[in-house]
């Protein structure tokens, strides 16, 4: 079963949703259509034809071997701190216990007195007053002349509602900026800890306890999802949330920056050049089995969650609205603590809310426990392929690997560490995934040949691959991605957290993080071309993009032999040839 990265893809597709405000949908869609779905199909029949790990699919080019490292470095770092999310939300779990939610009051030893709370006729702070008024509240300065809450002026008192202050002060406790690491949280290192077991328990015997454990952590999200979506329409306000979901800024959709985040969350969500998930994952599946199906069924499944989870958001952000009568889009801020503001401002307004609590924070844990599966089954199947006394010891050797995470993901529990969080998310996805897709698309559509894998395919499927996923892989997805790749550069800011702007030094940080994957991609490249044999450099490197012997179906096919690549005739007749007008009758 293929699992993209469906949690980070809820939270982070949301906030991206409420940045961009109204023109996400259309682009979003278009791209999971055009791109999304042919380049999941492309990695997941790869890995289903050679029955192959990430670590050892790459024998049909030697050329790229160094793709298998580059993946588990952008893996590692990105799994350790992603748990931090699921760590959040079971310490959102376990305070969802007590009544009344610690979130929705002020007056608690984390708030200061600039606090706010939407709970009616609740008292404390500078101020007594309802949401609505506290929202729209004007501060007098000492000459008697007001000014709204959200203004420049400099005598200007800026409030904050409880839930943000319980996210920043309490659950973060976050310090002055990345030079203040400050001390550790004993309650976050706890919840990471909890988090890290039940990933163990999960993956201690690889894929057959994850396989039959995904059941139940990927169906019953939407169970309660839709519960929680069925009382939030039940509300006032909510259809105004959906509107704003759905209603597109056509004015927006004419800037590049939109059709670039939609493109970065499609190939965030999917798990697209992203560690060689997919190839991983389907390297499980049965032979024959219709990948291409699978590539349309989950893609689109994947990304309807986004959508689904979308629904649910943006409808308690209209009640939330409404109820403090003002327009959806000001209610909260964007960023990543979006999900643990946003939706339990929300459930504090509502009928019951410690069980709609408890029941939101429920699906967030299994969503996240159910991506996280995958991702460490990937992390820990490289080691397992790599050293064969951890796949001997697999109990033993994933215990010390899992504790080994838990360690690396420490420094996210300090106070300081939702500023390197953040400077990771921000550099994690801003090159390497889109160039590793690059390479994949033209190593198979132009090195290796679209038509020789094309009958690799028909191998398995029995019948071709359809036209234009072909001219998609061998035109359209190599000037697509080369195009984010330049627009997302052009387009690049420096990342900061609310006011705070990183220094330098954590910029180039960022920097050296989102290039380091791409080090052991051109090392390893210039060592098997000097491996290879030939007199000339044209020959080494001519021997070096010949598929090897450990190219072949996952199936006993002892007389396999790859589809001689097309090497004469014009460029034209070369192309049409790759793009599959060949004789039919010809027979691998």
């Amino acid at each position: 079963m293929l699992i993209s990265c469906t949690y980070c893809e809820f939270l982070v597709a949301c906030n991206v949703m409420h940045q961009i405000k109204g023109a996400f949908l259309i682009p979003y869609l278009l791209i999971l259509l055009l791109m999304g779905t042919p380049l999941y199909f492309l990695e997941a029949s790869l890995g289903q034809f050679t029955g192959k790990s990430f670590k050892e699919v790459w024998s049909y080019c030697p050329l790229i071997q160094g793709m298998a490292l580059c993946y588990q470095i952008l893996l590692i770092p990105s799994v350790c701190y992603y748990v931090m999310m699921v760590s959040w939300t079971v310490y959102y779990f376990y305070q969802s216990f007590h009544s009344p939610l610690p979130w929705s009051t002020c007056g608690n030893e984390w708030n200061t007195q600039y606090c706010f709370s939407g709970q009616a006729d609740h008292t404390e702070g500078l101020a007594t007053t309802n949401m609505t008024n506290l929202l729209n509240m004007t501060v007098m300065n000492m000459s008697n002349m007001s000014f709204p809450l959200n203004s420049s002026h400099p005598d200007a008192v800026q409030r904050q509602s409880a839930e943000e202050e319980f996210w920043h002060n309490h659950v973060l406790n976050i310090s002055s900026g990345l030079a203040d690491i400050g001390s550790l949280k004993a309650n976050m290192v706890l919840c990471l800890a909890i988090t890290w077991f039940f990933i163990y328990l999960c993956v201690i015997k690889g894929i057959r306890t994850s396989g039959k454990v995904v059941y139940v952590t990927a169906t019953l999200p939407y169970l309660l999802l839709s519960v929680l979506l069925i009382n939030n329409f039940t509300l006032p306000g909510s259809l105004d949330g959906i509107v704003f979901f759905l209603k597109p800024n056509f004015e927006s959709l004419l800037k590049i920056q939109v059709w670039l985040e939609a493109a970065i969350q499609v190939f965030y969500s999917l798990a697209l050049g992203w560690g060689g998930t997919i190839i991983t994952l389907s390297s499980y599946n049965s032979f024959n089995n219709n990948c291409l199906r699978d590539a349309f069924i989950l893609s689109i499944a994947g990304e309807g969650s986004s959508i689904f989870g979308g629904f649910v958001i943006f409808s308690a952000l209209g009640f939330t609205a409404n109820k403090a009568n003002v327009p959806v889009n000001e209610v909260v801020k964007s960023g990543p603590g979006l999900g643990f503001v946003a939706y339990p401002m929300a459930v504090a307004q509502m009928p019951l809310p410690n069980l709609w609590a408890v029941l939101f924070f429920l699906a967030m844990i299994t969503v996240g426990l159910d991506s996280m599966f995958a991702l460490v089954e990937v992390i820990y199947a490289y080691f397992e392929n790599s050293f064969q006394l951890m796949k001997k010891r697999q109990i033993i050797s994933r215990a010390g690997l899992t504790c080994l995470a838990f360690l690396l993901g420490i420094p996210f529990c300090t106070q300081g560490g939702i500023y390197m969080f953040q400077l990771l998310d921000w550099y994690c996805a801003a090159f390497a995934p889109l160039f590793c897709a690059m390479v994949e698309c033209i190593s198979i559509s132009w090195v290796y040949g679209a038509e020789r894998f094309s009958r690799d395919i028909e191998m398995m499927l029995g019948k071709r691959v359809p036209a234009y996923i072909r001219v998609f892989w061998c035109f359209l997805a190599p000037v697509l991605l080369l195009t984010l790749m330049v627009t997302s550069l052009l387009a690049y800011v420096p990342p900061k957290y609310g006011k705070y702007v990183y220094p330098r030094w954590a910029v180039q940080l960022g920097w050296m993080y989102a290039t380091l994957p791409l080090v052991p991609i051109f090392t390893v490249a210039v060592t098997v071309v000097y491996h290879s044999p030939g007199k000339t450099l044209w020959q080494k490197l001519r021997r070096s993009v010949e598929p090897t012997a450990d190219w072949h179906p996952a199936v006993d096919k002892g007389d396999y032999i790859p589809l001689p690549l097309e090497t004469s005739g014009t460029i034209a007749h070369r192309v049409l040839s790759n793009l599959g007008f060949r004789n039919k009758s010809v027979v691998v």
